[in-house]
């Protein structure tokens, strides 16, 4: 398994400019009050903890989704996860359809923790110069026969994960919404 240590430093595949997805703060650095911090966890595990801690010792706010619940979403040492993560972090992000320029960070917790704190994390973001920023790494998972099917890349990991993602809400609104229609989640 791909052990993170930090958000800020993970090879980062960028996407392209979503239209209409440009937060009124984009040219003057994003207050911390703005960002919304994600992470699916239903056990609290020694990774978990050191993921808090390392939050709280950053002064992170984190909106810990999906604890004491079932796990369902797969043995991902086994198998593909089914989505569950996605799902949560759909219905949380609900209360916050009309909010305006909220900037929402979903990361894993059992191995990830944080290495700076919130500005220095939105600073990065911003210059980034993207409305959307995910992790990625360098094997495909579950399926290594797909990896023909991937473009190369010059620079960073070839393969997205659902480790961690970084975005503008809109942005957020219209990738689920791309999911909602293809039925997917």
């Amino acid at each position: 398994m791909d052990h993170r240590v930090c958000w800020p430093i993970l090879s980062l595949v960028l996407l392209s400019q979503l239209p209409g997805c440009e937060g009124e703060s984009r040219g003057r650095p994003i207050p911390k009050e703005n960002l919304l911090v994600f992470t699916v966890a239903t056990k609290e595990t020694d990774g978990f903890k050191r993921f808090i801690r390392s939050a709280n010792f950053f002064n992170y706010t984190v909106k810990v989704l999906g604890m004491g619940e079932d796990w369902t979403g797969g043995d991902v040492a086994q198998t593909a996860g089914g989505g569950q993560k996605v799902r949560i972090l759909k219905e949380a992000m609900k209360p916050y359809a009309s909010a305006k320029d909220l900037v929402i960070l979903f990361v894993d917790s059992y191995d990830v923790i944080f290495a700076s704190g919130p500005e220095e994390l939105l600073k990065k973001f911003q210059q980034t110069k993207h409305s959307v920023v995910f992790s990625a790494e360098v094997f495909i998972w579950p399926n290594r026969h797909l990896e023909v099917k991937y473009p190369h890349v010059r620079d960073g990991k070839r393969f997205l994960n659902s480790g961690g993602g970084f975005h503008y809400l809109c942005c957020a609104a219209f990738c689920l919404w791309v999911n909602r229609r293809s039925g997917r989640f």
